[in-house]
Order: structure tokens, then C-alpha cells, then sequence
């Protein structure tokens, strides 16, 4: 019981990371990237590839990414492979209450 308490405390303090992430420049690179991990996850290489972008900028936003917990590398052999988090609920949620007003 103690646990949910702190989370619920905890939630506003993410919910205006998380609009600092999205209203930011680059939100739609970071959606791509997002939309992309969802249907399978993959490498920054392939990621680059996939969406047609330099190598530097998905590593970047794939840095944002991770910072904000909405995606994380798994090792996989020789490379990292990345994949969204359970947290991506919290940015669909958000993203469909904006979309309401």
C-alpha cells in the first residue's frame, strides 16, 4: 500500500516531464521512433534506416527517450536493441485527453 501512495505522489511531477518531451521541438521524430518500437523493436542502425534519418538524430531522441523512461535498450549479443516501456500508457493517455480539448 505504502508503494501506490508514492506513485500516485510521484505522477504529477512525471505528467509535466512528459509535456516538456512532447511540446518540445523534435515531438514528431520521437513519435515516429516511438510508433516504430511499438510494431518491433530494433537498433538505432535500424531505426535509421526504417525512417530515413540520420544516425545522430535517432540516437539523440532515442536518448530523450530513455531519459524520460518511455523506451529502454535491452542487450542483445553485439548491439542494443530498444523497445517501449510500460510508461508509453502514460503518453497515449495523455495524448488522447490533448486530443479531446
Amino acid at each position: 500500500m505504502f508503494r501506490v501512495k508514492r506513485v500516485i505522489a510521484k505522477l504529477p511531477n512525471m505528467l509535466v516531464k512528459i509535456e516538456e518531451l512532447l511540446e518540445n521541438k523534435g515531438w514528431e521524430t520521437r513519435k515516429r521512433i516511438i510508433f516504430e518500437l511499438e510494431s518491433k523493436p530494433c537498433t538505432a542502425y535500424e531505426l535509421s534506416k526504417r525512417l530515413s534519418l540520420n544516425y545522430s538524430t535517432v540516437k539523440y531522441h532515442i536518448e530523450l527517450l530513455e531519459k524520460f523512461g518511455i523506451i529502454t535498450k535491452r542487450p542483445n549479443k553485439h548491439k542494443n536493441v530498444y523497445v517501449t516501456t510500460k510508461n508509453i500508457k502514460t503518453i497515449e493517455k495523455y495524448l488522447s485527453e490533448e486530443s479531446m480539448h
